[in-house]
């Protein structure tokens, strides 16, 4: 019987080329903490990637029970990323109990958050020196994030998933799992900090078909204004229309609604109205809500305004 070849002297990396080299394998590396990504930095800007775990998804009746940051340098004219300047991961005890479907998402236990809390002076350190704040999903972790910390309210935010064109560029998909895929890489644990390196390694690699890094993205849509567009008295026939355009159902104001990301996003979704859903070259009334600046991902109500556009 054929004993199995010892490949233990050899260099995992180079076995990794090798496969590689066939075509006929596709090799995904896991991501580590880093001190540096690597990046040429020449006008820097201090970056904080963020994510949060929760007991639940409703910021009604959940809390956050775990927070996770790292801040980066981000060349400010090429979105390079470069060295990393701070970290803090930390638990928090919740006053209700973790919810076993909860855990099972995020591995978190009571056990595990019994007696902590977060270290708000680390944390606030971290937050006055960055001048952006970045998350995965901002409009589910900033308003966690700013219920819990005072230091947050000044502060600007921008969405990598809301704010990047993943689907235009040829990504698998918009969730950070099929992101790092698509970068090579696959990452450990479901928790925050390790979700944020995650980011920071999608973030560091240029997209795959603009070529362009996705900071730079970034940082021009993080000045632009955030559009709640809502579709009123739209034709229930053009109920799958509106969905695969990416709009949401919104059940209290039994509405749909876009949210489009700068003036230009915002003309484009009204014209597409207009023609595919109302079917008129006429005027047509639609419900906004604008948020911008510090309000960006706040998950403040605002007034609806009714306009003709």
């Amino acid at each position: 019987m054929t004993q199995p070849a010892d490949w233990s002297h050899i260099d995992p990396e180079t076995i990794a080329q090798w496969l590689e080299s066939t075509g006929q394998f596709k090799i995904l590396r896991r991501i580590a903490l880093r001190d540096n990504f690597g990046g040429e930095v020449n006008n820097p800007v201090p970056v904080l990637i963020v994510d949060t775990e929760t007991t639940g998804l409703e910021l009604a009746n959940s809390e956050l029970i775990e927070v996770g940051a790292l801040l980066v340098e981000v060349d400010r004219d090429t979105g390079a990323l470069g060295r990393l300047l701070g970290q803090y991961g930390g638990l928090e005890q919740p006053r209700q109990p973790i919810a076993e479907e909860s855990t099972a998402i995020h591995g978190i236990t009571n056990e595990m958050v019994k007696g902590q809390r977060f270290d708000d002076a680390v944390f606030a350190d971290l937050v006055r020196q960055a001048s952006l704040c970045v998350a995965h999903n901002a409009a589910f972790d900033k308003p966690f994030l700013m219920r819990r910390f005072d230091c947050l309210s000044d502060t600007v935010w921008a969405c990598t998933f809301k704010e990047l064109p993943w689907t235009q560029e040829g990504y698998t998909g918009r969730k950070l799992e099929y992101l790092l895929s698509d970068c090579g890489f696959f990452h450990g644990a479901h928790r925050a900090v390790e979700d944020c390196n995650a980011l920071a390694h999608v973030l560091a690699q240029p997209l795959k078909t603009s070529h362009r890094m996705p900071f730079q993205v970034l940082f021009e849509s993080a000045n632009e204004s955030i559009y709640q567009i809502a579709a009123l008295k739209a034709p229930f026939e053009k109920k799958d229309v509106l969905k695969t355009r990416g709009f949401r159902w919104n059940a209290e104001d039994r509405v749909w609604e876009y949210q489009a990301i700068g003036f230009s996003e915002g003309k484009e979704v009204i014209e597409w109205l207009r023609t595919q859903v109302y079917a008129t070259d006429q005027k047509i009334m639609l419900g906004f809500r604008i948020e911008a600046g510090t309000d960006r991902y706040s998950g403040q109500t605002l007034k609806q305004q009714f306009k003709e556009v």
